[in-house]
């Protein structure tokens, strides 16, 4: 009796571990025949006998505030901004932005500061600063443009201070620049109500009178549609204006990472760039965005912090070189991340900043997430871009240069979340073979600040030593990768993988 009443026991234990071994099953087989579907993918094709637009090796810069430089700041001897700039590589740093008309002072060499300062004065700066910067230049081998006050002119200052820059700095000084965001003067209270172009350009001229003509750039216009700029290329072109220079922000303080980095934004970048590049071109002169970065105001926490900016950076620089800009300089300051640096703007879009306080004044930065970014876009010249085709179904582009060194580069940026998953890219190249290394800029999220190059992040002392290149197979002109959601790669070749 015993031995029947247990066997509905054991049938019933049977029955309940075969369903469960059914259900596993079935969840097993629905897991793996979702990990059959096809991925996402993304089809890139190069032509590489059509090279086009030149990529500048010094194309991706930096943008510094006048302050930067009254306040004891990039200097050569203090901290490990030196290094993070030698990291990047050699380029071009821009100083001036709003604190050079509004509270920066020139005082000659031999004088002292007026006591009391006027109360508008916040900055001192004198030839002893542009010293240093000198001194910053050659141990980097970055060149600058540096701005004079015009906002609030003084001509025997501008003068001065002209003389000492031309002097002090030499070949290292790319450009003058008079003035910064003239648009903006009115509301900035520099001028009255209804300051036109037609009043700007005597300002200019002033200023460029006291330069004396040679390696002068403007206008700084606030906006990049400005008309002021197209209206002083065609007046100034031919009387020593060498390079035109306008501000570009790519969102207002309310953007998210979605808009950052969606079509319609990178479209709306190439549209507002298109006017005055337009006009700049048909007279031979190179435009640079001097200032520039995700959002104005000081960026935007959560975004211009993020990974997403380390996407958008890459992204922005390659699309605003193959424009046909002659280089941008990306925003930022020297205090401490994440807090208010000056007029109460906090420092969110910076490429490098301070942990804390004690860091701040022993100048010692760490790179942020657009610092990556920038970067990478940094290694894919000196050279030539060259045309692609690009097919899929995610948010992905891509860009090729054929470098002066005779490699072939391709980036490639998927600008979806992580949680997206990964996309699948195939390469055509036409013909070739070998091996092609692979760089990754990787980030956990698109909101996340943990983004690295091949694993690796830059170290206290502004290093970064990323890990060894993937390899991928290159079999007759065509490789395949797979690409994480929210990251990006770039492909090098070798000439004799991909020439035919």
């Amino acid at each position: 009796m015993r031995s029947n009443r247990a066997r509905p026991a054991v049938t019933f234990c049977t029955t309940v571990c075969t369903t469960v071994a059914l259900a596993l099953a079935c969840s097993a087989q629905a897991a793996h025949a979702a990990d059959q579907t096809d991925p996402s993918t993304a089809t890139v094709s190069v032509d590489t006998a059509h090279p086009s637009g030149r990529l500048p090796g010094d194309f991706v810069g930096l943008s510094f505030e006048m302050r930067e430089l009254g306040i004891g700041n990039l200097d050569p001897h203090q901290g490990n901004l030196t290094t993070l700039l030698r990291t990047l590589g050699r380029s071009n740093l821009r100083i001036g932005g709003n604190t050079l008309d509004r509270d920066t002072l020139w005082v000659p060499a031999g004088q002292q500061p007026p006591d009391p300062l006027p109360d508008w004065v916040k900055d001192v700066v004198t030839a002893n600063d542009v010293r240093r910067l000198a001194g910053f230049l050659d141990a980097t081998g970055w060149r600058a443009e540096v701005g004079i006050n015009v906002g609030r002119w003084d001509p025997v200052a501008a003068a001065d201070q002209a003389r000492a820059m031309t002097s002090i700095l030499g070949n290292r000084l790319v450009a003058t620049d008079c003035g910064n965001e003239p648009d903006q003067w009115v509301g900035k209270g520099f001028r009255p109500a209804g300051y036109a172009y037609a009043d700007y350009k005597p300002d200019w001229e002033a200023c460029a009178a006291v330069v004396g003509n040679r390696n002068i750039a403007g206008p700084d216009t606030a906006s990049p549609t400005s008309s002021w700029a197209a209206s002083l290329a065609a007046d100034e072109h031919a009387n020593g204006l060498t390079m035109l220079m306008v501000h570009q922000y790519s969102m207002d303080p309310t953007g998210t990472a979605a808009r950052l980095l969606s079509p319609a934004t990178k479209a709306a970048q190439a549209g507002a760039a298109a006017p005055n590049l337009a006009v700049a071109q048909s007279l031979d002169l190179p435009m640079r965005f001097d200032e520039t970065n995700s959002a104005y105001g000081g960026g935007i926490d959560g975004v211009s912090n993020t990974h997403a900016a380390a996407l958008w950076s890459l992204d922005y620089s390659l699309q605003m070189a193959q424009l046909g800009l002659s280089g941008i300089n990306f925003h930022g300051g020297l205090g401490v991340c994440n807090q208010p640096i000056w007029n109460g703007k906090w420092q969110l879009y910076t490429p490098v900043c301070a942990d804390d306080t004690t860091d701040e004044a022993a100048q010692v930065y760490r790179a942020t997430p657009i610092y990556y970014g920038i970067w990478m876009a940094r290694q894919m010249g000196p050279g030539r871009f060259l045309p692609l085709t690009l097919s899929s179904d995610r948010n992905v582009d891509a860009y090729a240069v054929r470098g002066d060194d005779g490699r072939l580069r391709i980036a490639i940026v998927e600008k979806d979340d992580a949680t997206a998953g990964p996309v699948h890219v195939s390469l055509d190249l036409g013909a070739g073979g070998g091996t092609a290394d692979v760089l990754r800029l990787t980030g956990s999220a698109l909101s996340a600040a943990d983004t690295a190059v091949q694993g690796a992040t830059v170290d206290r002392s502004g290093r970064l030593r990323p890990g060894r290149p993937d390899r991928v197979r290159v079999r007759d002109g065509s490789l395949g990768l797979d690409l994480a959601g929210g990251s990006a790669a770039i492909v090098t070749l070798d000439a004799d993988c991909w020439r035919h």
